[in-house]
């Protein structure tokens, strides 16, 4: 993979202030299709969302799990990027949405990216995973793109329907490299 061809991203810690930004990528026809409802219909629910289901994880995990993608030249916000230790995967799984605005111009990949260095790097893991619904053929683009390998399907309690899930451990990360 060559990174350097990446789009140039930034990343912050989710916070209460970008209740509108989640209220608009959250309640978008593909975020619904494509991730799930999250019970989001006001900027307030957005709010509440964060406080309640983002910034736990500072305290039960040590560290913050949801973060804004910015475009690193612009500072425009784009979307949000994960990793997450969910029920019915063994291991952590990464995430990424992104304004329909920006599809396509590579930040799910810079996204998926950084998740998965910050996986390896900051965090020490020797894997990583990820999902994504069977008709999702941009995000398993995405994905193989980033390096991970498409392994099975699998259902998970967040879904009500079987995923596929991919992973792609520190080896074969650090010899795509």
């Amino acid at each position: 993979m060559n990174i350097k061809a990446l789009k140039a991203i930034t990343i912050r810690p989710v916070a209460p202030e970008d209740a509108p930004l989640l209220f608009e990528l959250m309640t978008s026809a593909k975020f619904l299709a494509k991730i799930g409802d999250r019970g989001i219909k006001s900027e307030a629910d957005a709010r509440q969302y964060i406080l309640a289901k983002m910034h736990p994880d500072l305290n039960q995990k040590g560290f913050f799990v949801n973060h804004i993608i910015m475009d690193s030249e612009t500072k425009a916000e784009i979307g949000t990027c994960s990793i997450h230790d969910r029920e019915g995967i063994n291991g952590v799984d990464i995430g990424y949405a992104i304004l329909e605005r920006y599809e396509g111009m590579g930040y799910a990949t810079a996204a998926g990216q950084k998740m998965v260095e910050l996986a390896f790097s900051t965090y020490g893991l020797s894997k990583v995973c990820a999902i994504t619904n069977l008709d999702n053929l941009g995000s398993s683009k995405v994905l193989e793109k980033v390096g991970f390998s498409h392994v099975g399907n699998i259902e998970v309690p967040i879904a009500d329907h079987p995923v596929k899930l991919y992973e792609l451990s520190f080896d074969e990360f650090k010899n795509k490299l």
